[in-house]
């Protein structure tokens, strides 16, 4: 491990500057589809079931004869792809992505997959989720080789390094690449003939393999396969390289050595509950971490009610484990989106107001406690405990479900400076004033790690400690 000051000359200086964006992404692609559906409507599936994690662009890549083509677009995945388009396309390999940037502008021409074509007009197209830290570097390197950037994303600089190495056939591509890029990365390429996916050597973000006869799937969460009626297979492992193509599925492995730091934001936040995660239940995990809370609360509460939708698992553990009702006293429109990751902070209090609304008639003169995964710039804590308030409520307590954010992540978070934070700094005292709530309870980093049965080691956890995880070296010389 290494700390925040050690790291300054590292990943600090190879961070995207401020204006630039960095992926928080969804991926979910099919190979060699040859069922009774179509390929382009089980990916349309899949990208609804992960939804959640990109709101701004949705896109997909796909065979059409030997040219490979794409139809991608700002908005939502149900929004961008029509009926038409679904039912007309019969490519039976698709790559799709839906995509968040966590900072910066939300472009266009942004909008994965990528697609870079040769001569033939196959060329390669490249889905990813995740945040490249040697991107500024890469890019003036690039750019001093003669190379024109089309986009201001990082996921154009695997793209063009893919593409450099790709004579060497698509395999061997994906291992040189890797050899060049750090960072998270949890990344699917495709050609003509072969589709493969990767994951950086930390396995900061999450990819699987999913199965339907001898067709193959990949997605960033295991949930998504039920949407296309796959079958789980397992996850591509931290370093890993798995080639599905004419022979089958076939594994291999990077030159870098695996360092295994799942971001533990994924078991938080991220991932839908009905997610298998690194062999463990998101739900399950969430609902303990609530219930290990639990024992360092000694209020006198009359309901336990849960931030929608995020804090409903850990607020059942909560409540269970008090005796304590639940109940769903704040009604969510669920019509708009995500508050964490709309743009900007503006839109993102105006949308969390516009999100919930209080049954006044549950919380008049009521002690309540509000359970949220997590407090990260406080929008939504704020503006509920404010409506709560206004609503009746006579006392409300807050219960976040993961230790306060003190630090940046450049892993794919949009998290990127500690004076966004709720509490970069100040007391828990100086925190609940700021907040108006009558109190403020926060999980530990061991309640995590127990309820996801994991030690530190395992996990990525810089967001709270500020010790960041030592990337993948490499395991001898490379040519």
């Amino acid at each position: 491990m290494q700390n925040k000051t050690e790291l300054k000359s590292s990943i600090y200086t190879r961070a995207l500057p401020d204006k630039q964006p960095r992926d928080k992404c969804g991926v979910f692609a099919v190979y060699d589809y040859r069922g009774p559906d179509n390929a382009t409507l089980l990916t349309y599936l899949g990208l609804l079931s992960l939804q959640h994690r990109g709101q701004e662009s949705a896109g997909m890549a796909f065979m059409d004869g030997d040219e490979i083509k794409h139809f991608k677009g700002m908005g939502l995945v149900d929004h961008v792809f029509s009926r038409e388009m679904l039912l007309s396309n019969k490519s039976k390999t698709v790559l799709g992505h839906v995509r968040y940037s966590t900072t910066g502008p939300s472009l266009a021409v942004n909008a994965q997959p990528l697609v870079a074509r040769s001569k033939d007009k196959r060329g390669i197209a490249l889905a990813h989720n995740g945040n490249l830290t040697n991107t500024r570097r890469l890019h003036n390197k690039l750019l001093r080789e003669g190379h024109i950037s089309h986009t201001t994303s990082d996921t154009e600089i695997m793209l063009s390094y893919l593409f450099r190495y790709k004579k060497y056939g698509l395999k061997e591509a994906v291992k040189k690449t890797m050899t060049v890029i750090q960072g998270a990365y949890a990344a699917v390429v495709m050609d003509g003939e072969k589709m493969v996916a990767f994951r950086d050597p930390n396995g900061f973000r999450p990819l699987a393999i999913g199965r339907i006869g001898n067709s193959y799937f990949f997605a960033s969460e295991s949930s998504a396969f039920d949407a296309a009626g796959a079958a789980f297979v397992r996850e591509v492992e931290p370093g890993e390289i798995v080639t599905a193509g004419p022979g089958g599925l076939v594994s291999d492995y990077s030159e870098l050595e695996a360092n295994p730091t799942l971001c533990i934001f994924e078991y938080i936040y991220f991932s839908r509950p009905d997610t298998i995660l690194d062999g463990k239940s998101i739900y399950e995990v969430r609902r303990k971490v609530g219930s290990l809370m639990a024992e360092r609360i000694s209020l006198n509460l009359d309901m336990v009610i849960p931030s929608p939708d995020s804090g409903i698992t850990s607020a059942i553990g909560l409540a269970d484990r008090l005796n304590v009702s639940l109940e769903w006293a704040v009604h969510r429109n669920p019509y708009l989106g995500r508050t964490f990751i709309e743009p900007t902070q503006d839109d993102r209090e105006l949308a969390v107001r516009l999100k919930f609304n209080p049954i006044r008639e549950l919380v008049r003169g009521k002690k309540v406690a509000v359970v949220d995964d997590s407090l990260v710039r406080g929008t939504t804590a704020r503006v509920l405990v404010s409506l709560l308030k206004k609503a009746g409520a006579g006392e409300v307590h807050l219960c976040i479900a993961s230790p306060p954010y003190k630090h940046p992540c450049y892993y794919g978070i949009d998290i990127p400076l500690a004076g966004d934070l709720a509490m970069p700094g100040s007391g828990l005292e100086e925190l609940v004033a700021s907040l108006g709530a009558n109190s403020i309870t926060f999980a530990e980093l061991d309640d995590l790690y127990q309820a996801v049965d994991s030690k530190q080691k395992g996990l990525c956890s810089a967001c709270f400690s500020g010790i960041y995880p030592e990337l993948g070296k490499h395991k001898g010389k490379v040519s």
